[in-house]
Order: C-alpha cells, then structure tokens, then sequence
C-alpha cells in the first residue's frame, strides 16, 4: 500500500528530470550540429580554395604548352639542337613534366623529343593514338609508368609553315603537380584525388574514428581539356582532436547534472507543499473546531445565563410565590390547633380548611409547572411532520374541558405543516390556548383564533384572542419564568406557561413574540424554521 501511494508521488520530480534530460540533449544537439555546420562550412572553403588552386596549376601548364606550340606555329621548327634548347628553356619549371615530343602526323617516326632529368629516355607514342588523328587538345589519362607512377599525356595539335602538320605531346607525372600545387594548401587535412575512381594522389591519414565521417568533403576540380578529378578531404586524427573540444559534452554532462538537482528539488518542493497544505487543513480545522467551540461555548453561556435565570426565577418563586402559600398552610393550621381544640370544627373552621386546601394546590400547581418548565428543556427532540389544524383542534378540546370553559369560538385558518416534537409543539398550543381562555373570560363574544403563513422561510403560527391583553411595555416580561402582569386574586396562573413556550420554541430553532394593547386582545406568535420532513 505504501508503495502505491510512493509511485504517485514521485511523478513530478521524474517529469522534470526527464524535462531537464531532454533540454540538455536539445541543447548539446543544437550546439553540435552548429559546430558541425561551422567545420563543415570552413572545410567546404578550404577544399574549394584547394581545388580552384589545382585547377590553376594545370591551366598554367596547359597555358605554357600552348605558347609553345604556337611559337612553333607560326615560326616553323627549328633544328632538333636549337629546338631541345628552346624547349627546355620553357619547360624546365613546369612541374611533374617528364617529356615533350613533337610528332608528324603523316610520319609518326619524324618526330622531336625533349625528355626532362630523371625520365624515360623514350616517349613511346603509338601511331594509330587517338590523340594524333584529332583536331582538337586531348588529355588522356591516368596512365602508369615503368615504376608505377600515375600520369597524364596533353596532345595540342600543331601545323608548321611548310603545311605539315604535326603534334605536340606532353606527359607528366601527377604527384608533383599535385605536391607543388597543395604543399601549402589544406593543412589539417587528409587528401586524396580520384581519376574515374582510381586513386592517383594522397597526402595525410585521415582519421578513422566513425562518428566523423560526417566532416568528409568531396570538391570536383575541372581539367582544362574536359573531364574532371574529385578531391576527398578529412580530417586527421590531430586536426580532429584539435578543433573537435568536449565543451558540448561537459554541458550535456552539467545538464544531466542540473537535472537530477531539479528533479531533487521539485520532489522536496512538493513534500513542502504537501506539508504546507496538511498544515493548512490543519489550521482550518482546528480554526472550525475553534468556531464549534466558540459557538458551543456561546451556547452553553446562554443556557447557563437561562439556567440561572431559572433558578434566580425558581428562588423567586420559593422565596414568595410558594412561600406565600406554605406560610399560609401553616398559619391556618396553628389557628384551627388553637381555637378549636377540644371542639368540632365549625363553619369558621371549615373555610380555614378550604383556604388551606387552596394554598396547598397553589403550591403544588407551582411545583408541577417547575417540573413541566423543566421536561420543555430537557430530553431529545424527535422531528416528525406534523398536521399543526389537526393538532390544535385536539388540543383547544382538551384545554377547554380542562378549564370548562364552553362559550368561547375558536377559528382555524390555513396552516402550514411544521417539522418539529409534536408533544411539544402541543405543550406551546396547550399553553397559548389556556392563555388565552384565562385572560379572555368576561368579554362578550369570546373569541379565539389561530392563524399561519409562510414568511422568510419560515414558519409562522398566530393565537389571537379578544381579552384584556396587556401594556407593551411590560412585553419582555411575558415569556420570563413566573412573571405575571396581574395578581394572583384577579386571574389564576404561576406564570410558567408563556416561558414554556418561549423554551420549546427555541430549542426547535424558533423565536416567540407577542402584540397587544389594554382592552384589545392580545396576539401571541412563534415561528419555526422550515425543515424537510425525516
């Protein structure tokens, strides 16, 4: 499981390492394939500038036998002494040449020849050869010596004065025209001229390392009389050490490098965000745990703040209201002890009784509604759907009997359902209707009503009755534990019911409020919040 959870985790730091690998590999690419193109470009150059340079040296040779044949031309041959003079003269500082002969066309053995210091003394030149037939310069080759020297031989057709005609027949050797044009050509380089694919010249090693073979460079150098030779040019060993550095490879390396340090980085970067984010969380949470406790706290504080209300109420109540009825219980006990020892109680003593009777219900009616204020707060609410016409009339049947109280009209309007404890919910009709039969009786007409709507999605409930209602500025004492605006002997009541009402309403998330005016009626109201139904 760990290494499930491991594998997820690690997809950052892998992506910017592979992301850091192939920047580095595009970035070494870039900079060999530029380093590629800068040696390749110079070596272009230098194997143009070394071909163009061979091309010149075999026009200067071409250029020199062509003088020479057309001296001949329009002078006519000298004597075969003054004529070899003539032609050394000319030709000794023409490079690779070995020999030059002069060859009558109708009689190939009338010929004249001058061979150079160290070559063959005879030029053998056949007489049905090509080059002796045509009208036009030939060079022929490559052609092999005795001693296996590669050469060339230059025919320039000639016609003398007299009219015969003849030809004028050259050979050199390759290799010093080749050493004397390229000795200061090319340094660096291995070079090898090719003649219809045979080697005829080389100078150098070139290296053999494969990965360079990318720097070989072949030029074409054009001879003068048609055709051509291809010159291949790579590099040495040294030359290729030389400019060939490691820097592209040292970066590539420092990439890699910077990479795996990134990667490194990006995986601690987001332990630290996974941290920062854990103790965020954690913050929230202990800051909503802080808010439940607050409002917990604010909670209890004004249960607290009801509960001693209750009980200043409750030592209220003790300390008069049910004080008042004990003491009275004790007082009319000691006067029947007193005056009616020894003797039958009399009419007198029968209404001491009764009022001892009355003070004794008093103070138990204050204690059962101590114990219902009590049940109102406490024990959990059960949330159901309830029908609030069909439980108000059962209800206001119920008070009515209790009180027989027969002359007096309810009217039930339209009534929205409530979610709530529907026990409870009737506690507060029970108490709103007892209220309002108490404090209506003696009027005309009674009449007692229960209205409802919907407002701010909220439900709202109306008991309105045309009693004697009440001086609003007395209101906030009306939902207080036995506070009572009139006295005991004028209407009944401990002045516990509106408080129970005021209890229910609350814990099931509601508010209680109440209207009236002396002689008006009064309305009482409480609304409940809309809920789904369970």
């Amino acid at each position: 499981m760990e290494e499930s959870r491991k594998i997820p985790d690690l997809w950052l730091p892998v992506l910017v390492g592979l992301v850091g690998v192939l920047v580095s590999l595009a970035g070494w690419g870039l900079l060999v394939a530029e380093r590629r193109e800068q040696l390749l470009a110079a070596s272009r150059a230098t194997a143009a500038e070394t071909g163009e340079a061979v091309e010149i040296a075999l026009a200067r040779q071409i250029e020199t036998l062509a003088a020479l044949r057309d001296l001949w031309s329009e002078f006519g041959l000298p004597p075969v002494a003054e004529w070899r003079a003539q032609v050394r003269q000319r030709v000794d500082r023409m490079e690779g040449l070995t020999s030059v002969s002069f060859v009558g066309v109708d009689d190939p053995q009338r010929r004249r020849s001058v061979e150079t210091e160290g070559s063959a003394p005879a030029v053998e030149i056949e007489a049905d050869d090509p080059g002796l037939r045509g009208d036009r310069p030939l060079l022929e080759g490559p052609r092999r010596d005795a001693t296996g020297g590669v050469g060339y031989r230059v025919f320039l057709p000639l016609r003398e004065p007299a009219g015969s005609a003849g030809v004028l027949v050259a050979d050199f050797h390759v290799a010093p025209l080749l050493e004397s044009a390229l000795r200061a050509r090319a340094r660096g380089y291995a070079l090898s001229v090719l003649w219809d694919g045979e080697e005829i010249f080389a100078r150098g090693v070139p290296s053999a390392d494969p990965w360079q073979r990318w720097w070989r460079v072949d030029e074409s150098i054009a001879l003068p009389l048609g055709g051509s030779w291809r010159l291949v040019q790579r590099p040495t060993p040294g030359f290729a050490a030389a400019r060939l550095t490691p820097l592209p490879h040292y970066l590539l390396a420092a990439g890699f490098l910077l990479s795996a340090v990134l990667a490194v980085l990006a995986h601690q970067l987001r332990l630290v965000l996974r941290q920062s984010r854990f103790l965020a969380a954690s913050n929230r949470a202990l800051e909503e745990r802080g808010m439940e406790l607050e409002i917990r706290v604010a909670e209890r504080t004004e249960e607290l703040e009801d509960a001693v209300k209750e009980l200043e109420a409750f030592n209220y109540s003790v300390s008069h209201d049910l004080r008042s009825p004990l003491g009275a219980i004790l007082n009319f006990t000691a006067i029947l002890e007193e005056d009616y020892r020894g003797r039958a109680i009399d009419d007198q003593g029968e209404r001491l009784l009764g009022r001892i009777r009355a003070s004794a219900t008093r103070a138990t009616q204050l204690l059962e509604d101590l114990l219902r204020l009590s049940r109102a707060g406490r024990g959990a609410l059960s949330f159901e759907t309830v029908d609030m016409a069909a439980l108000a009339r059962e209800i206001f049947a119920q008070v009515r009997a209790a009180q027989d109280d027969a002359d007096v009209d309810l009217v039930i309007g339209p009534l929205p359902e409530a979610v709530g404890d529907r026990s409870l919910l009737g506690d507060v009709l029970a108490n709103l209707f007892g209220n309002a039969l108490k404090y209506s009786r003696g009027c005309e007409k009674r009449r007692i009503a229960l209205t409802g709507r919907m407002e701010d999605g909220a439900c709202v409930y109306e008991v309105a009755d045309n009693g004697q209602g009440f001086d609003m500025r007395f209101v906030d004492k009306l939902f207080g534990v036995f506070e009572r605006l009139h006295a005991q002997d004028e209407i009944g009541g401990t002045g516990v019911g509106l408080a129970i009402v005021a209890r229910i309403v609350k814990r099931h998330g509601g508010r209680a409020w109440a209207e009236g005016a002396p002689g008006e009626g009064a309305r009482f109201s409480f609304a409940l919040p809309r809920r789904e139904a369970p």
